[in-house]
């Protein structure tokens, strides 16, 4: 024991010693290797992490941080340090949760930094970013104004004891209680104060405490990470469950687009068809409800959370468990069908509610990427079944298999067929585009026309080079309005955007599911700048398999030099002509016809 502590001092002023004199370099190497040999010391972990920190490699930096939080070590200035190895890395989420779990001393820099870091991300990135940092904490004010819709936020009443008030009905009270009742006793604080009160009152049990408590408190964390089941007992439904109606309850949540949405609004209306007198319900965050009201669909909304000023997620979820079971209790569905990345944990309980009588449906878009945020463990177990949608990749089931869920594969989703989409030159004469021209559809979801920096300025830089080509940019339903100086350049604000797709030559779109399927079912060419910052999607693998088909071309790495030689090489008619006829390879029929098929099956 004498030898490995003298080494270990020996080893250890040598390191500081380079540290010091500002070589950190060497106190870096000598600091991981010495650290191997005394595993998870504090004191090589500090020096490794800020010798990473001096020399800019933030990432390394950073896993240190998150590797002394693991094992419970608290490092030199070590929630400053760790803010800004997470910061400087990019992982904003993560430096919120740090900014987030420090002592508030330098939240008004660190906010700053934050808000700062996602201005920079484009709209994509930034709305998924931060619906990722609202699916954990509270989001402020400041980080709800970059969200591109500008949401309206719900002020409080000053005089209230209570920031959110739930609704209000005497014959739903004894329900209601009995629902919060279960949820305090399912709180981790609750079960781990009735641990210690238990213990306290039998001296065997005190003996033991520290062992216990230790081993229920990793239990509730894994529970709450989803590593282990959550076996807690059922949520209490309101009133009286009775006999099924003829009816489906469809619950898209609204993620940077329209895709969850707009696969449950093409199954719902293939379900229609097949069965003229089903009722079909509609819950949902999106707040386009024009489009179900046109469709003839009643529909219920709830605002997303970060619509609210710092509402809790609690709060958030105990509303949508509500909503949820008053529309349960009303409409008495036969099948429940959800489409999101993310569960939430109201629904859960909602439907966790309806334990036998209702069938229960997750659909789950593919193409998901390698070490992406995993899902909860007991959110699959809920659902008895997990709808997958295909891709153009295949999809790992592994998830779905582990825990018996049934898993039904289907062909991609889609909302127009290539028989329903508007006649060929309707486009054009409602945005006054000559008929003979070379008509360019762009999506990429992000980006101003008038940034000179953008990959949208310089895509329509490149095509301003070609006379007979005119543009029509798709403008999200969900974002702010665009405009555009360029006298060939038309706005499109409508949906969906692909029944016009007939009328394009050619198209410029992101890699996402439903747009990628789309020009597909168009045999629409595409030159496909696929988003490589997606939390979950694989927009690149699912795109490549389009360019191996000799249908698109796949700009991975864009530049200005880029985008222009393969827009040189898209606007010939002979390149077009190739490339369309390539596209039966991908053909398919549309997957909601078959789980329209399946789900009308389980329920009659």
């Amino acid at each position: 024991m004498g030898v490995k502590s003298w080494l270990f001092s020996k080893l250890l002023r040598k390191t500081r010693r380079s540290y010091n004199d500002g070589k950190f370099q060497t106190s870096l190497r000598r600091s991981l290797v010495y650290g191997k040999l005394f595993r998870n010391n504090i004191s090589f972990m500090d020096l490794s992490a800020r010798s990473a920190l001096r020399l800019s490699k933030y990432e390394l930096a950073a896993k240190k941080y998150r590797t002394a939080d693991k094992y419970g070590l608290y490092l030199r200035d070590h929630n400053i340090n760790h803010f800004n190895a997470e910061i400087r890395a990019g992982f904003i989420e993560e430096a919120y949760s740090v900014m987030s779990s420090g002592d508030g001393e330098n939240f008004d820099s660190q906010m700053s930094e934050i808000l700062k870091s996602l201005k920079k991300l484009n709209e994509n990135e930034r709305v998924e970013t931060i619906q990722n940092i609202g699916s954990i904490h509270k989001i402020p004010k400041e980080i709800a104004e970059l969200l591109p819709w500008k949401p309206k936020k719900i002020e409080v009443r000053k005089d209230s004891d209570q920031s959110y008030y739930m609704l209000t009905n005497e014959l739903l009270e004894v329900d209601r209680y009995r629902r919060e009742i279960s949820r305090i006793k399912q709180s981790g604080a609750f079960r781990l104060m009735s641990h210690i009160t238990e213990s306290v009152r039998s001296p065997r049990k005190l003996i033991f405490l520290p062992f216990s408590f230790t081993k229920l408190a990793l239990g509730i964390i894994n529970q709450r990470t989803g590593k282990t089941n959550n076996s807690m007992p059922s949520q209490f439904p309101i009133g009286n469950l009775g006999v099924n109606r003829n009816c489906i309850v469809f619950f898209p949540t609204n993620g940077v687009g329209f895709g969850h949405f707009t696969r449950l609004l093409s199954l719902a209306k293939k379900i229609r068809e097949k069965d003229k007198d089903i009722e079909i319900i509609f819950f949902t965050t999106m707040p386009t409800l024009h489009i179900l009201a046109e469709e003839g669909f009643p529909a219920y909304h709830i605002s997303g959370r970060y619509r609210y000023n710092d509402m809790p997620p609690n709060i958030w979820n105990s509303l949508c468990e509500e909503m949820l079971n008053m529309i349960f209790s009303l409409h008495r569905p036969k099948a429940f069908v959800f489409d999101g990345s993310y569960p939430y944990r109201g629904m859960l309980n909602a439907i966790k509610s309806r334990p036998t009588d209702m069938l229960k449906i997750w659909l789950r878009r593919g193409a998901i990427k390698e070490n992406s945020k995993s899902i909860p463990v007991d959110s699959i177990n809920h659902f008895h079944a997990i709808v997958r949608p295909g891709d153009s990749v295949d999809t790992d089931f592994g998830s779905e298999l582990d825990h018996g869920t049934a898993v039904i594969q289907c062909n991609p989703i889609m909302l127009t067929e290539s028989d329903k989409m508007a006649p060929k030159g309707d486009l054009r004469k409602r945005l006054g585009i000559p008929l003979d021209s070379t008509l360019c559809y762009i999506q990429l979801g992000a980006g101003n026309i008038n940034d000179i920096d953008s990959e949208l300025s310089w895509t329509i830089k490149a095509i301003e080079k070609y006379p007979e080509i005119y543009i029509v940019i798709g403008e999200s339903m969900l974002g702010e309005r665009l405009s555009s100086e360029y006298k060939r350049v038309r706005i499109l604000r409508d949906y969906p955007n692909s029944r016009y797709f007939s009328d394009f030559d050619f198209a410029i779109l992101a890699g996402g599911y439903n747009s990628f399927h789309e020009a597909i079912e168009a045999s629409l060419p595409t030159i496909c700048y696929p988003n490589m910052k997606t939390g979950r999607d694989d927009q690149l693998a699912r795109a490549v398999v389009a360019e191996e088909a000799g249908c698109m071309v796949v700009l991975k790495n864009r530049t200005e030099n880029k985008i222009q030689i393969a827009i040189e090489r898209i606007s010939e008619p002979e390149v077009r002509d190739m490339m369309k006829a390539n596209f039966s390879i991908l053909h398919r029929t549309n997957g909601s016809e078959q789980v329209a098929d399946w789900i009308l099956e389980q329920i009659n």
